[in-house]
C-alpha cells in the first residue's frame, strides 16, 4: 500500500488520494451558460479552481477596421445578452461624446430609467439561477416570472409590481435554511482589489453570498423607487452625430458593476475602441473563493458573483 500511494498528493487530513480535475459547465444548473468552471477535487473538497468564458468578446478593435456607429452599437448590445441595454447606453454615450454632443436631460432621464429596469430584471434572473442551484423551485419560478414581466412592463406597471417584489424579498428573509446555506460562503479577503457593483457594495457588509443576495434585493427596491420618481423608460438610441469625429469615453454602472468604453470616431465611423467590464475582473476571484472549500460551497460561492461570461473579455 505504501508503494502504491507514495507518489499521490496528500489531502488536508494527510491521506494520499488521487486528485481529479473536473469541469463544470458550460451548461450546469446554477451557473450561467457559457461559463466553464474547472475544479481540482480531493474527494468532495476543492484544492484549486479557475473559471473561463467560452463566449467572451474581444476588448479592443483591430486597427484600421472602421465600423459605422449604429452598427457598432448594435454589435456591442448583441454581444452582451444579459445586459444589452447597459452596453447600448455605454456605446451611445461614448460615440455622442466623441462627436461633441452636449447632454440632453430628457434623453438622459429616459435612458436612466431603462437602465434601472434592466438592473431589476438582471437581479431577478440571478435569483432564479440561485434558486435552481439551491433547489428552491418556488424561487426559480417566481423570480423568472417577475423577470419576464419587468422586461415588457411600462413605468407605471413597474411601480405596480413593487408589492410583489417586496413580498419576494420578505419570503426570502424567512425561508428556512437559506441564511445558513449562504452565510459565511464566498467571503472575499479584506482589501480585495478590482471589485465593482453589488459584489463591491456587499463587501462593505459581510462580503459573503448572503450579503450579496441582500445587496441585490436592496438594489431592486432602490431602482423601483427611482423609476417611480422619474418616469417611463426609453431604449437608448444614438442621437444625430452627423459625420462627427473625436475621442469619447463613457462609464455605465451595469447590473454587475462598472463598464468603461473609450473609442475614436472618424466621420461617423468607429475607428478603434477599448472596453473594460466588471466581470472581466470578478472572474479572477474564483480561484480564491473555491480553494479549500467543499464542492457544494464552492459552487454557491461562484454563483453568488453573478458572472456573465459574455462580459468577460478575451
Amino acid at each position: 500500500m505504501i508503494e502504491v500511494t507514495k507518489d499521490l498528493p496528500r489531502s488536508a487530513d494527510g491521506l494520499a488520494m488521487d486528485w481529479m480535475e473536473v469541469p463544470f459547465g458550460p451548461v450546469f444548473p446554477g451557473l450561467p451558460g457559457g461559463l466553464k468552471l474547472t475544479l481540482t477535487l480531493d474527494g468532495d473538497g476543492v484544492t484549486e479552481g479557475q473559471a473561463t468564458s467560452l463566449v467572451g468578446m474581444i476588448n479592443e478593435s483591430d486597427e484600421g477596421k472602421e465600423i459605422d456607429a449604429e452598427t457598432f452599437i448594435e454589435r456591442l448590445a448583441s454581444a452582451m445578452p444579459l445586459a444589452s441595454v447597459s452596453y447600448r447606453l455605454l456605446a451611445c454615450l461614448a460615440i455622442e461624446r466623441a462627436a461633441g454632443l452636449e447632454n440632453d436631460s430628457a434623453t438622459d432621464q429616459a435612458r436612466a430609467v431603462a437602465l434601472e429596469c434592466e438592473r431589476i430584471a438582471s437581479h431577478l434572473g440571478w435569483l432564479a439561477q440561485t434558486g435552481r442551484q439551491l433547489g428552491f423551485a418556488w424561487l426559480t419560478d417566481r423570480a423568472a416570472t417577475l423577470q419576464l414581466e419587468i422586461r415588457r412592463a411600462s413605468g407605471k406597471r413597474l411601480v405596480e409590481l413593487t408589492p410583489a417584489l417586496q413580498a419576494l424579498a420578505a419570503r426570502l428573509g424567512r425561508t428556512p435554511l437559506l441564511k445558513s446555506r449562504l452565510k459565511g460562503i464566498g467571503v472575499l479577503p479584506s482589501g480585495t482589489a478590482g471589485l465593482s457593483g453589488p459584489v463591491a457594495r456587499a463587501a462593505d457588509d459581510a462580503g459573503d453570498a448572503w450579503a450579496r443576495l441582500w445587496q441585490r434585493l436592496d438594489e431592486i427596491i432602490t431602482s423601483l423607487d427611482y423609476i417611480k420618481a422619474t418616469g417611463e423608460p426609453g431604449l437608448p438610441v444614438l442621437r444625430n452625430i452627423g459625420r462627427g469625429s473625436g475621442t469619447g469615453e463613457a462609464t455605465v454602472e451595469t447590473p454587475r458593476g462598472e463598464a468603461q468604453l473609450s473609442l475614436i470616431l472618424e466621420h461617423g465611423q468607429v475607428k478603434s475602441y477599448r472596453l473594460d467590464t466588471a466581470c472581466n475582473h470578478h472572474i479572477g476571484l474564483v480561484a480564491t473563493l473555491v480553494e479549500g472549500r467543499e464542492l457544494g460551497d464552492a459552487l454557491v460561492a461562484v454563483g453568488s458573483l453573478d458572472l456573465s461570461p459574455w462580459e468577460v473579455l478575451v
